[in-house]
C-alpha cells in the first residue's frame, strides 16, 4: 500500500515538551468518551441503559448467589414453573453487577455500563488503527460503528461478548504469526467468557471462519498443498479446540452446551422473541447499518480482488447473521469496521493523484500522517480520567439523564406501592414489567412470565400471548395458574374484557398503567378513598375509557 510521506516533527526526545504532550488529549480519550457523549447528548441517558427489564433478575440472581455461595439450579422467581430446572448461564455478570449494586445501587450499575461501552470503543479504535493506519479514519469508522451498535446499549451480560469478541480479534493476527502466549491467552478469556454470556460460541465460530478461510485461500488463490493448507490454518484450529474445551469450565459442563442448542435450535420460540428478530429499518440506527453494509460489500470486493478470502467470508458470514436478528448488528460492525478502514484508506491513497478531488484528498492525507506522530506518543489519559470522575458524581447525585432508575416510561413504577400492600400473590403482566417486578418486589412476589424465555418455553409463551390478546381461553389460563392480579397497558385487548368482568376490579389507572385485582381479594386500603388515586383517576378517565386513535398515535415503541 502507497502512503503519503511528509515531513513531522519528533517530539520524543525534547524532554521538556515530553510532559506537555503527555498530559494532552488524543483521540483514545475521545474513542473512550464517545459512548458517554452520544448517550446522554441523544439517547436519553439512563432511560436507554435501563430500558430492558432483565437487568433487574439479573441482579436479583447476583444477590442470590452471593447469598447461598452457590449457582441456582433451579427456578427462582415464577409460580408457573417453580422449582424446575433452569440454567443461570450469565451468572458471573449476575455476581459482578450485583455486587456493584450492592455498593452503589442502580447509579453503580449504569456507571460500570457506561464504562464499559468506553472500554468497547477504545478497542474497536485501536483495531481499526492497527488495520488502516490512519488514525483520524479509525476514528470516523468507529464512530460509525457505534452509532449503528447503539440498538443495543443495555446494562446487559451481552456488553461483555462485544469485549471478548473484540479481545478475540486483536489476538488473531499475533496467533496467526504463530504466537504461543495468544494461543495460551484464547481459552483463559474463553473461560471468563462462557460464564459471563451465552454467546460465547461465535469466538469459536470466529476462529473456525478464519482458519477455513486461510485454508481456502491457500489452496485455490496460492496453489498451496493440503499440507502448507494445513499449516496456515493449524494455530487457529488448535486455539478453537482449545476454546471448546474451556467452555466446559462453568457449573452446568455439557449441560449447558445442551441448553444452548436446544434454545438457539427452537426456531418457533425465537420467533416470538424481540431482539432474535430482524431490525426494523425506521429507527433512526438503522441508516447507520445499512451504510456500513455497503461499505463492508466494497471492502469484501476490494479484499476478493487481492485474492484475499477471509475477510470476505467473514463479512458475508456476519452480515447474514445481522439481517437475521437484530442483536448481531454490533458484532456485524465490530467485525467489518477493521476491513472497511483499511478499504477506504486504499480508496484515499488511489485518489490522490487525480486532479480538483484529488487535492482534497491529498490534503487529508497530509493531515493525517502530520497528526499520527503525535497520536503514537505515551498519554496519560487524563482527559478520560477527569470526565470518568466527573460522570460518577453525575451518577451519585442522580443528575438529569443519570437517574438511578428504570425507564419510567416503560416500566410500572407508580404502581409499585398498590402492588406491595395488595393481598394478591399472583401477578400477570408483560415479561418486561415482570422482570421490573422481580428487581422491585423479590422474594415476596412470584410472576407469571419474565424475560428468560429460555426457560419458560413456547407453553407459557403462547398462554402468555392468548391472555394479553383476551382470546377465547384467557379466563381458561388465568384460573388454571390462579391469577389474583393483572398489570397492563389501556390498549390491551385484555384492558377491555377485564373491565367488563365482574370477576376483577380495576384498582390502578394513571393512563400507562391499569392494575387489576380478583374481585374475591379485599385489598388492604382502600385505593378508592386515597386522594391521589382519586386525582390520577380523574385525570386519565378519558384515556383508559375511549382511547382514540390520537393517543395511540402518541404511544411510543417502548410502551
Amino acid at each position: 500500500m502507497q502512503t503519503a510521506t511528509t515531513s513531522t516533527v519528533d517530539l520524543r526526545g525534547v524532554s521538556s515538551a515530553r510532559w506537555v504532550v503527555w498530559l494532552m488529549p488524543c483521540l483514545t480519550d475521545i474513542a473512550f468518551l464517545l459512548p458517554a457523549a452520544l448517550l446522554f447528548s441523544k439517547l436519553g441517558g439512563t432511560k436507554t441503559l435501563f430500558a430492558d427489564g432483565d437487568t433487574g433478575w439479573h441482579i436479583r440472581t447476583g444477590e442470590w448467589i452471593l447469598q447461598h455461595g452457590r449457582v441456582p439450579t433451579q427456578d427462582l422467581f415464577s409460580y408457573t414453573k417453580p422449582g424446575q430446572a433452569w440454567f443461570a448461564w450469565e451468572w458471573a455478570w449476575d455476581v459482578l453487577f450485583a455486587l456493584i449494586h450492592r455498593s452503589w445501587g442502580l447509579a453503580g450499575v449504569g456507571f460500570a455500563t457506561v464504562l464499559l461501552l468506553g472500554t468497547i470503543a477504545v478497542l474497536l479504535y485501536k483495531l481499526v488503527v492497527n488495520a488502516c493506519g490512519n488514525e483520524i479514519l479509525s476514528f470516523f469508522v468507529t464512530t460509525f460503528a457505534l452509532c449503528g451498535s447503539s440498538i443495543h446499549w443495555l446494562a446487559r451480560p451481552h456488553l461483555f461478548s462485544w469485549l471478548f469478541f473484540l479481545g478475540f480479534l486483536h489476538l488473531l493476527p499475533a496467533l496467526q504469526r504463530g504466537s504461543m502466549l495468544a494461543l495460551a491467552t484464547l481459552p483463559l478469556l474463553m473461560v471468563l467468557w462462557v460464564n459471563m454470556h451465552g454467546a460465547f460460541m461465535i469466538g469459536i465460530a470466529l476462529l473456525l471462519a478464519v482458519a477455513g478461510g486461510e485454508a481456502f485461500e491457500a489452496l485455490f488463490c496460492r496453489g498451496e498443498s493440503l499440507q502448507g493448507a494445513y499449516s496456515r490454518s493449524r494455530h487457529l484450529l488448535q486455539a478453537a479446540a482449545l476454546c471448546l474445551a474451556a467452555t466446559f469450565v462453568n457449573p452446568y459442563t455439557w449441560r449447558l452446551h445442551q441448553h444452548v442448542y436446544e434454545f438457539l435450535s427452537n426456531t418457533k420460540l425465537l420467533d416470538n422473541i424481540q431482539e432474535y428478530q430482524s431490525i426494523s429499518f425506521h429507527c433512526p440506527p438503522a441508516i447507520f447499518f445499512e451504510l456500513m453494509m455497503v461499505l463492508a460489500a466494497g471492502a469484501a470486493f476490494w479484499y476478493l480482488q487481492a485474492g484475499r478470502i477471509t475477510p470476505a467470508l467473514l463479512t458475508l458470514m456476519w452480515t447474514h447473521l445481522a439481517l437475521l436478528s437484530a442483536r448481531n448488528i454490533p458484532l456485524f460492525m465490530i467485525v467489518v469496521a477493521p476491513m472497511v478502514g483499511s478499504w477506504l484508506q486504499q480508496v484515499l491513497t488511489s485518489l490522490q493523484p487525480t486532479r480538483f478531488v484529488g487535492v482534497v484528498f491529498r490534503t487529508i492525507c497530509e493531515i493525517c500522517e502530520e497528526l499520527k506522530p503525535m497520536e503514537r506518543l505515551p498519554r496519560a489519559y487524563v482527559l478520560s480520567g477527569l470526565s470518568t470522575l466527573l460522570m460518577a458524581a453525575l451518577f451519585v447525585t442522580g443528575a438529569k439523564g443519570f437517574e438511578a432508575q428504570f425507564n419510567p416510561e416503560s416500566f410500572p413504577i407508580q404502581a409499585i406501592p398498590l402492588v406491595e400492600r395488595s393481598a394478591a400473590q399472583r401477578i400477570f403482566t408483560y415479561d418486561q414489567w415482570a422482570d421490573y417486578l422481580i428487581y422491585r418486589l423479590y422474594p415476596k412476589r412470584p410472576v407469571f412470565m419474565d424475560g428468560r424465555s429460555d426457560f419458560f418455553g413456547i407453553p407459557i409463551v403462547t398462554a402468555t400471548q392468548h391472555i394479553l390478546a383476551a382470546q377465547y381461553d384467557w379466563k381458561i389460563q388465568l384460573q388454571r395458574f390462579g391469577v389474583d392480579m393483572i398489570l397492563v397497558k389501556p390498549e390491551a385487548p385484555l384492558s377491555e374484557v377485564l373491565k367488563m368482568s365482574p370477576d376483577w376490579t380495576m384498582r390502578f389507572d394513571d393512563g400507562k398503567v391499569l392494575v387489576f385485582e380478583a374481585a374475591r381479594l379485599k385489598p388492604s386500603i382502600s385505593t378508592s378513598r386515597d386522594p391521589k388515586f382519586r386525582a390520577i383517576s380523574e385525570l386519565t378517565k378519558a384515556n383508559t375509557t375511549h382511547l382514540d386513535d390520537s393517543f395511540l398515535e402518541r404511544r411510543t415503541p417502548h410502551d
